[in-house]
C-alpha cells in the first residue's frame, strides 16, 4: 500500500509539488512543511534527495510543478524566483566559505547582501553575535584555512541562520565531520533551529540525524516518496529495506497467512500477537532485531522458538559493539554476535548455520 503523502495543510509554511526528468531518471515528489518543523528526507544513493533540495533552493529548475513559501509562489508555470530571494537557506557537506574572508566577514556577507542588507559595520557586529551562538567566540578574525573542519561547518551554520531563512535545507551536514565533532554539530543544529524557530529539511544517511533532529521523516526511492510519518513510527515499522537497515532491524516483506508472515523464499515467520489482521493472504511485514537471532552450527533440538531455518553465511562485518553476520535467503537475515561467539562457532564465509528467533521477538504489521 502506498501511503498518502500529499497532505496540503492549512498552516503549511512550505508546499512543493515537483517533477523533474533527467535522462532515464524521473522525480515526482509532493511534500509540505509546517512552521518550526524539521523533516528528515531519507533514501538510498540516487533516489533524488539532493535533487529535491536543489529544486527547493532554486539551484535547479523543475520540468513542471509548483513551490510556495508562506503563501508566496516561488515556482509555477511562467514564474521562477531566484535563489537569493527565496528565504530558503542551504547548508551542505562542505562549508563553502570564502577562503579570503575571515569567519566574521563570511557571516557578515549573508547579512550585508542578503534580504536584511545591513550596513557593513552593523553586519559585522551581528556576525560576531552569531559566531558566539555557535561556540566560536574570539574566532572572528580567523580565515577558513586556520579553522578545523568542524569549526568551518559552524561558521557555515552561523552564516546560513544569520540570513534569516524561513526554511533551512541541510544536505548531509555531518558527513564530512569526524566522530567527535558530529555529535556536537548535531546538537548545535538542534538547539539553533529550536531557538530561531527555523523550519528545516535534512537529507541524511545517518539514522542518528533523523532521531535527534527530525519531527517527521519521508522516504524517497527511485524519485518517489514511498513512506512518511512521525520519526518513531516510521523507524519502528519500516516499509523499505533501506529504512530497515538504517533502523538496525531485519525486515521481511511478504504475505500474511494464518498469523504468520510468509517470506518471498517461502520461509514462515511466526509473530507475536498483534492487532493487525494476519489471517488473510494480504501484504504484510515482519520486523525483528539482529540481536534476537540465535546462530548455531547444528539444528536446535527441542527449540522453543517457532522460527527455525537453515542458511549460509554470506558476510561477516563489524557491528555495533560486535559482529554483524549476513546470511542467505530472500530477504537476507542479519544476526549480531560477539566476536568471541563468531570465533567459538568457527564461522567464515560460506559456513552453514541454523538460525532461530522467538515469535515473541517478531512484530508485524499490514502493508
Amino acid at each position: 500500500m502506498t501511503p498518502a503523502l500529499w497532505k496540503s495543510a492549512v498552516n503549511a509554511l512550505l508546499e512543493a509539488n515537483l517533477q523533474l526528468t533527467r535522462g532515464s531518471f524521473t522525480l515526482d515528489v509532493q511534500l509540505t512543511l509546517v512552521p518550526g518543523e524539521v523533516l528528515a528526507l531519507l533514501g538510498p544513493n540516487g533516489s533524488g534527495k539532493s535533487t529535491v533540495l536543489d529544486l527547493l533552493a532554486g539551484l535547479a529548475t523543475p520540468s513542471s510543478g509548483t513551490v510556495s513559501l508562506d503563501g508566496a509562489t516561488l515556482v509555477a508555470p511562467g514564474r521562477f524566483v531566484a535563489p537569493e530571494k527565496r528565504a530558503i537557506g542551504l547548508l551542505g557537506q562542505e562549508p563553502l566559505l570564502f577562503p579570503h574572508l575571515s569567519a566574521r566577514a563570511n557571516v557578515a556577507f549573508a547579512l550585508h547582501v542578503g534580504e536584511a542588507q545591513l550596513p557593513t559595520a552593523q553586519a559585522q557586529k551581528q556576525a560576531d553575535r552569531w559566531l558566539d551562538r555557535v561556540g566560536l567566540q574570539g574566532f572572528g578574525d580567523r580565515k577558513p584555512g586556520a579553522l578545523s573542519g568542524g569549526q568551518q561547518q559552524r561558521v557555515a551554520l552561523a552564516r546560513a541562520l544569520a540570513a534569516g531563512p524561513r526554511v533551512l535545507l541541510l544536505d548531509e551536514p555531518m558527513a564530512a565531520l569526524d566522530a567527535e565533532t558530529a555529535p556536537f554539530m548535531r546538537q548545535l543544529i538542534r538547539e539553533q533551529l529550536a531557538e530561531t524557530g527555523t523550519s528545516a529539511i535534512i537529507v541524511t544517511h545517518d539514522i542518528v540525524d533523523a532521531v535527534v533532529l527530525a519531527d517527521r521523516v519521508a522516504v524517497l526511492h527511485n524519485g518517489a516518496l514511498i513512506d512518511e510519518g512521525a520519526t518513531a513510527e516510521v523507524l519502528a515499522a519500516p516499509r523499505n529495506p533501506f529504512v530497515a537497515a538504517l533502523a538496525g532491524v531485519n525486515l521481511v516483506v511478504g504475505t500474511a497467512q494464518n498469523g504468520a508472515i510468509v517470506a518471498p523464499d517461502g520461509r514462515i515467520f511466526w509473530v507475536r500477537p498483534t492487532d493487525a489482521d494476519l489471517t488473510q493472504a494480504t501484504p504484510a511485514a515482519a520486523v525483528f532485531r539482529p540481536a534476537s537471532v540465535v546462530v548455531q552450527t547444528e539444528r536446535p533440538r527441542n527449540a522453543s522458538p517457532r522460527n527455525v531455518w537453515s542458511a549460509r553465511v554470506t558476510g561477516i562485518e563489524p557491528g555495533n559493539g560486535g559482529v554483524r553476520l549476513r546470511t542467505s535467503g530472500d530477504p537476507e537475515i542479519i544476526a549480531e554476535l560477539t566476536p568471541a561467539a563468531v570465533a567459538d562457532l568457527g564461522l567464515q564465509l560460506g559456513s552453514p548455520v541454523w538460525l532461530s528467533v522467538k515469535a515473541t521477538d517478531v512484530s508485524a504489521y499490514r502493508r
